[in-house]
């Protein structure tokens, strides 16, 4: 094998990898420690390394196997709940670690089988859930109407006690997601920057304009394709079953539309996974699930809220004889609203905060409308 000639590792070192390169069950230990000299001083060999890589190593289905039931074991005496999901095409994580080769693939480091650690599924559905529209905040502008939180102190209170804070550990666990059963392929592929000198003089000196008598630069790196991979979550406290089912449902819909790890934009990383009886039978819509808990009102109380636009989908949601409504703090309008039907109120104008005194509570059509009056204009003091 041409490629296991000369290491930059002592010469005795090198001996013994070079008798032993037939019998690599580990991938992640060969990418990390043992890359061919010729490799890393001539970049063109990287490729043709890398598909020999992949013909070469002789997977231990059964020690892969045995891996897997041993995973499900503890998942098991953890009382987590998992899921199975389809790798749409090919998926690369940890593309831009540090390595010699310049690309990188995320492998275990004791059995070098490609997994997506837990923390990376955590903070892909935390994303995908503060910028869906039914845990957005309010914006500041109330133009501009809901808008996603961009920072966890700005988060929706559920995303919050889900996820976490920097306080307190959330109320959900992610764990590392695993082969089914340890079947898997890994997959040379390439990117082609058409434009090497223009990127490189990006890093410093004067910027060369990205022209097409520029030599394209290919770059290989390895995907893992043909695949079914394993998503598993738990709950800390058994109180907080309702949050694990609708983590296990954002989880699902984020791997479906945000994909996994690098270069999503091109199609990579997507999985795809029929709804399990039981998440059929639930029904479970996180818009609708997760919802702050609403305050009850005393008759008399003083509300106060901010002047938002009565909309034509506003209006279609309530009664024909409303005039004003207002945001109650940051509450989505999607559940709750501060309604007035005085003609005295018309001349609210959007943005304005304004005190009012609650009457009663209507919920229609989903929607909890809290019926209010204006406040009593007091006397000028003579």
């Amino acid at each position: 094998m041409p490629y296991q000639d000369s290491y930059y590792l002592p010469e005795r070192i090198s001996r013994v990898v070079r008798g032993h390169h037939n019998h690599y069950q580990n991938p992640g230990l060969i990418l990390d420690k043992y890359v061919p000299r010729i490799v890393i001083d001539d970049t063109k060999q990287k490729g043709p390394w890398l598909r020999t890589l992949c013909t070469e190593y002789a997977i231990d289905k059964e020690l892969v196997q045995a891996i897997y039931q041993r995973w499900q074991a503890f998942l098991t005496a953890q009382n987590a709940t998992r899921f199975d999901a389809t790798l749409e095409w090919r998926m690369v994580v940890g593309l831009g670690g540090e390595s010699v080769l310049e690309t990188d693939i995320t492998l275990h480091h004791l059995y070098g089988i490609p997994f997506i650690p837990g923390s990376a599924l955590k903070g892909l559905t935390r994303t995908f859930a503060a910028e869906q529209k039914a845990y957005h905040v309010a914006s500041e502008k109330l133009e501009a109407g809901l808008k996603p939180s961009l920072e966890e102190t700005t988060d929706h209170p559920d995303i919050q006690r889900i996820f976490g804070t920097q306080e307190r550990a959330g109320t959900v666990i992610f764990f590392d997601a695993l082969p089914a059963n340890g079947k898997y392929a890994f997959a040379v592929d390439i990117m082609n920057p058409h434009y090497p000198d223009y990127y490189g003089s990006l890093q410093g000196g004067a910027i060369k304009a990205p022209a097409n008598n520029q030599s394209p630069n290919p770059i290989t790196f390895l995907t893992i394709q043909n695949a079914i991979f394993t998503f598993a979550l738990a709950v800390r406290d058994p109180q907080h079953q309702e949050d694990l089912l609708i983590a296990q449902q954002l989880l699902q819909q984020a791997i479906e539309q945000y994909g996994v790890g690098g270069k999503t934009s091109a199609g990579y990383g997507y999985f795809k996974k029929e709804d399990s009886p039981e998440l059929k039978k639930a029904q479970v819509n996180p818009s609708e699930r997760i919802r702050a808990k609403l305050p009850q009102f005393q008759s008399g109380q003083e509300l106060k809220g901010s002047v938002i636009p009565l909309t034509d989908e506003l209006r279609s949601r309530m009664p024909s004889d409303i005039k004003t409504v207002l945001r109650y703090e940051s509450f989505p309008t999607a559940e709750a609203l501060i309604a007035l039907n005085a003609e005295e109120v018309e001349n609210w104008k959007p943005g304005e905060t304004r005190i009012c005194i609650f009457e009663r509570e209507v919920v229609h059509e989903g929607l909890t409308i809290w019926f209010c009056k204006p406040r009593a204009k007091k006397d000028k003091k003579k």
